[in-house]
């Protein structure tokens, strides 16, 4: 590649930048039914020919800041463990979970899985690749051997899909890496017991 076309990619890549930045603040403002090409354009400070050289319509825009968004995220949750066959959490540490600096880095594209009126379909899709990323975890006990209890998948997907959407709400005040420690220590426990508290009194 060439100087030139490297030049016209970064620009390619800015311009697209701009255009999906201004579109999530105005889901975010608007809801998704009430955002325009126009309002998308006039808040990027760009014409609407501009646009069109890149998307075809705000639907398309939609689709490509989903698809990016969900492949980058697969991508951080193994660029860590690469050629490794086996994790062992005792030997993860925070400061290389690229998957929490990602959510981290995108949080204003993941706030909008709980706007009222999103991008259609997101808060699926980025269920479904959570789900496509942890039922391809093979979990093993402390000696290397398959847990094989039904659920279990089910279970850790599910539980740290709420920590991370619990976490995205509040804004992201524990760092990246405190939330992975916490994450981790989360998955470290083993529990033998638990208690309840007691029910109030109803009248």
């Amino acid at each position: 590649m060439n100087a030139e076309n490297s030049t016209v990619d970064r620009r390619v890549r800015r311009t697209k930048k701009i255009f999906k930045s201004h579109f999530i603040e105005l889901v975010k403002e608007k809801g998704y039914k009430n955002v325009t090409v126009t309002d998308v354009v006039e808040r990027a400070d760009y014409n609407r020919s501009t646009f069109y050289i890149y998307y075809k319509d705000k639907e398309d825009l939609a689709e490509e800041l989903v698809l990016e968004t969900l492949k980058d995220l697969e991508y951080a949750f193994h660029s860590p463990f690469l050629g490794t066959e086996v994790v062992d959490y005792r030997k993860i540490i925070s400061t290389s979970n690229a998957f929490f600096k990602h959510l981290y880095d995108h949080r204003s594209v993941y706030s909008l899985l709980y706007v009222k009126d999103s991008i259609p379909g997101f808060q699926e899709c980025f269920l479904n690749k959570f789900k496509e990323i942890f039922y391809g975890i093979t979990y093993l006990n402390e000696s290397n051997e398959v847990i094989g209890i039904k659920h279990f998948n089910t279970y850790k997907m599910y539980g740290s899909y709420g920590v991370i959407i619990e976490w995205l709400q509040e804004g992201c005040i524990e760092s990246p890496e405190e939330i992975a420690d916490t994450l981790l220590e989360i998955f470290k426990t083993s529990e033998s017991a638990f208690k309840l508290d007691k029910p109030s009194n109803r009248n």
